[in-house]
């Protein structure tokens, strides 16, 4: 039974026009949904610009007040008159932000900072009686205030202001990139302002006191000014990994590094020069004047950031309505392409079965290239403006294979595609092009063409050929249509971005809520991939992630997800998937990443792939949290060896002391700041030398917690190093411990040693070899009785650096102890190079000398080179008489273990 060509063609012409009413109003209704999103965005950012002008202006506020109450300058005088116009300024500023602030609460989403509000509200009507205490402090009346009260009340609206950006923009629904641009870029400039805002006030106190800057407050200082270094490394890091970032926010990233991390930097140093005696070089008015300055530069950064997300989103405003428009019309013109199909069936229908010379001539007239073929996929006939796009005509194309006229590829991985008229002659059906195909002509032009190929069949049903229809989209690749398709892809490998992996890792989480399902995170970090990048370049480092991206998406399921996250990291979701087979399919993705060769330009590179996994239950928390979790047990993968898989767990102690190292920077410079360590001491034995009765001791640190409890040192002492405050640690340990040192010394120099270790970042301190200088002197204690403890690691991480810092405390007197030695690969190839009076070798070795022949071995080894250079040996972790007894056999000249002591609290300390 044949069916009546005409209802075939007005049922499926019917079919289409609903389909695409449907598709255009689903289209309309994000477009819409966006529209509200880029307008709540716009609002959040002017409220964000008025909450940082607001609180700029009250931190410059803070500090001309801190100068006023150091100099107790009287009324009229200009400082006070300066004062008076910064109120009046940070009121004027503060009724603006309350007003932009109450539009965004207004919003929808915007109720939930409500409370937020009412404590910023809270903490700038406590700013407003601190004013009238200060009036009172320089007029010498009561109830005045101090400057760390007043330092305090102002700094709590600033953070308060702060609170309220960071809520208003994480809790609202908008474009992710968007946010995180304000989260970083802005956020981290803020935190450098902040930072130095302090600073300036407490510093402008000081100098218009005339006062010395107390020791605890200058180790403050410089400890917060080692946040300031690291939150400026990550500026740095985000403009170097942000290739596409605004001119006008690197412009402004170069201002603030040649004024702030620049020329004020000497200003700097010359008010710490002179902040132990009170002598200050310049007035406290010059000290703001030069301070304001460069923390402008900061804001500057700040104001271009805004300046580009102002922009952005009203840029997002127009391609909303825009798109809005074009939705609604199409949809209309579906309806009116509907309509007009049933009225005019007949009509349509005999329009398709003209004679063979008639549809010749339409095809040879109309706007489209057509292609048509035999059974067998070899050309017959091109139109010309498909002899046009294609580079053939018809006389020299006809008979030849389709695929050698119509070559097509992808053009994201730029791989080849299959012929869509061939795969419609096998499957008989009609088949459209994929997404990105390019078309290459004979001369080698490539363009972006749509389209798709049917089957031609005759009076009998029977498929005599194809015929293909496309057109070149090469102008229109930011048409509507195309927009979705880049909105929620990466356009460099084409696998899905991080908004749209975000989006359905949500959905996942809600799944596994709702339905008691589990799926599984993957956190892929490409290892070794930065030497392709710096040895080649970026192109060839993008030809590198194209062609991985593609293996690794034909190696997952077709029910997972993989999305590229940015630079070399990707994500994958395993959906309804257990752990162990999320287990064997990233074994797989490792498996194909260390299979995996590059070449470029004759070099062959291997490359490998570090992932943090977490399962997805319905206890999980919120997206954003597992992203942290997948992304810490990478890193922990990282750590281990590379080339792994680490499983995240709740309980895994290792994996929450990393996302809890931010956690430890307050309470680190809270202890430093309230004088919460404490020193404890163990003795170190001499082995060998019966008639060595020196006494030999080392200095260990530990924490005091809030509570009164010891915290041992390798609880906050990898966040100390990763943060950059070890260099203040160092300095109360160098303080502490020779002000203790120096009563129960004996009588000539170097009759006691002690043993005080030095980190890595203090080797590099500038200011560390004139601070113990000072130290040594201060407390009246020759060099020859105190050796600084380095470990291998640092001294080989620092090598030159540390060669210079030894040799410049060598000279006076001082001794150097290399600890944990042997642990490196290349130990005794550098040992040459430093200068040290004592090797400790490695408790790694030691602990098993009396039962494993190798670290028996290894620590006769150390002892005998250690001798041939004139250098001591000090062995650790000394747990056993039996241990003990072999070391003495070996020759090594001194122990420090718990089998002679273990460490004591030092009661001078």
């Amino acid at each position: 039974m044949r069916f009546d060509s005409r209802r075939v063609i007005n049922a499926a012409v019917g079919l289409l026009a609903l389909g695409v009413i449907v598709l255009a109003g689903d289209k309309a209704w994000d477009s819409y949904q966006d529209l509200v999103s880029a307008r709540r965005l716009a609002l959040i950012n002017t409220m964000a610009d008025r909450l940082i002008q607001t609180a700029a202006v009250v931190a410059l506020e803070r500090g001309y007040t801190s100068a006023l109450l150091g100099a107790r300058a009287p009324a009229g005088s200009a400082m006070a008159d300066k004062i008076k116009e910064l109120r009046n300024q940070s009121d004027a500023s503060w009724t603006t932000a309350l007003k932009a602030t109450e539009e965004v609460i207004a919003t929808p989403a915007g109720a939930r900072l409500t409370t937020i509000l009412a404590a910023m509200k809270q903490s700038y009507a406590a700013i407003t009686a601190a004013r009238r205490r200060a009036d009172r402090t320089v007029r010498g009346g009561n109830d005045g205030i101090g400057a760390e009260e007043w330092l305090a009340t102002t700094s709590q609206f600033i953070q308060d202001t702060a609170r309220l950006r960071e809520a208003a923009f994480t809790t609202s629904e908008i474009q992710h990139e968007v946010a995180r641009s304000n989260l970083t870029i802005k956020n981290r400039a803020w935190m450098i302002s902040e930072t130095a805002g302090m600073e300036r006030a407490r510093l402008a106190y000081y100098i218009s006191s005339g006062r010395p800057l107390p020791a605890d407050q200058l180790d403050r200082l410089k400890a917060v000014r080692g946040v300031v270094e690291h939150v400026n490394g990550q500026v740095r890091n985000l403009r170097e990994d942000h290739e596409q970032m605004d001119d006008r926010i690197l412009r402004a990233v170069d201002a603030m590094e040649q004024d702030y991390f620049g020329r004020f930097e000497q200003t700097r140093r010359q008010v710490y020069a002179a902040a132990a005696t009170g002598r200050y070089p310049l007035s406290a008015e010059q000290w703001l004047a030069a301070a304001t300055a460069s923390i402008n530069s900061i804001l500057a950064v700040i104001a271009a950031a805004s300046e580009v997300i102002a922009e952005k989103a009203q840029e997002m405003v127009g391609q909303a309505r825009r798109a809005l428009v074009l939705q609604g019309t199409i949809a209309a013109f579906a309806f009116a392409l509907a309509v007009v199909s049933f009225v005019r069936v007949k009509k349509t229908a005999d329009a398709m079965f003209y004679d063979k010379e008639l549809a010749e001539v339409t095809l040879h007239s109309i706007g489209d290239a057509v292609i048509t073929t035999d059974a067998g996929a070899r050309v017959e006939y091109l139109n010309p403006i498909a002899e046009t796009l294609t580079g053939w005509s018809t006389k020299e194309a006809k008979g030849r294979p389709l695929s050698e006229v119509f070559h097509i590829i992808n053009g994201v991985t730029r791989q080849p595609q299959v012929n869509p008229a061939e795969k419609c002659l096998k499957e008989d059906r009609i088949v459209g092009l994929e997404n990105n195909t390019v078309l290459i002509a004979r001369d080698g032009t490539e363009r972006v063409i749509e389209d798709s190929a049917a089957p031609v069949r005759d009076r009998e049903e029977k498929v005599v050929g194809a015929v293909m229809v496309f057109y070149d989209v090469t102008l229109m690749r930011n048409s509507t249509h195309l927009l979705s398709y880049h909105a929620t892809h990466d356009a460099l490998t084409g696998l899905i971005n991080r908004r749209e992996f975000e989006r359905r890792l949500t959905r996942l989480v809600e799944n596994a809520k709702l339905g008691n399902a589990q799926h599984v995170l993957c956190y892929l970090d490409l290892d070794q991939f930065k030497v392709v990048n710096d040895t080649c370049g970026h192109i060839a480092g993008d030809k590198l992630l194209r062609q991985l991206a593609f293996q690794l998406k034909d190696r997952i399921r077709d029910s997972d997800t993989i999305a590229r996250l940015g630079g070399d990291e990707f994500g994958v979701l395993l959906e309804s998937c257990p752990l162990d087979a999320a287990r064997r399919l990233t074994d797989g993705l490792i498996r194909v990443v260390n299979d995996f060769r590059f070449v470029w330009e004759g070099k062959t590179f291997e490359i490998g792939v570090s992932i943090g996994m977490v399962r997805i239950t319905p206890e999980s928390a919120s997206p954003v949290e597992l992203m942290s979790q997948a992304d810490s047990a990478c890193y922990a993968a990282k750590e281990k060896g590379r080339n792994r898989v680490q499983i995240y767990e709740p309980g895994d102690t290792e994996l929450l002391q990393r996302q809890g190292e931010m956690h430890w920077v307050g309470r680190i410079q809270k202890a430093l700041h309230e004088d919460r360590f404490t020193l404890y001491s163990q003795p170190i034995k001499p082995l060998l030398n019966g008639a060595d009765h020196r006494r030999y001791q080392e200095v260990l640190l530990r924490m005091v917690d809030e509570a009164g409890n010891i915290v041992p040192p390798m609880e906050f002492i990898p966040a100390a190093e990763r943060y950059n405050l070890m260099p203040a640690i160092d300095r109360w340990v160098l303080r502490k411990a020779l002000a203790a040192f120096a009563p129960q010394r004996g009588g000539a120099p170097g009759d006691d040693i002690i043993f005080i270790n030095l980190s890595g970042a203090s080797l590099a301190d500038e200011q560390m070899l004139d601070f113990i200088r000072e130290q040594l002197r201060a407390h009246g204690l020759p060099p020859e009785s105190v050796c600084f403890e380095i470990t291998e690691t640092a001294a080989v991480a620092n090598l030159d650096t540390a060669v210079t810092f030894m040799q410049a405390l060598k000279k006076p007197g001082c001794r150097f102890a290399l600890d944990d030695f042997g642990c490196g690969m290349s130990s005794f190839a550098y040992l040459r190079n430093l200068p040290v009076d004592y090797l400790k070798i490695s408790g790694a070795f030691v602990q098993n000398i009396a039962n494993n022949a190798t670290d028996r071995a290894m620590v006769s080894a150390i002892n005998h080179v250690g001798h041939t250079m004139d250098i001591q040996t000090i062995a650790e972790w000394v747990e056993s008489e039996k241990v003990l007894e072999e070391l003495k056999m070996t020759g090594v000249d001194f122990a420090q273990g718990y089998c002679i002591a273990r460490p004591q609290p030092w009661l001078n300390a």
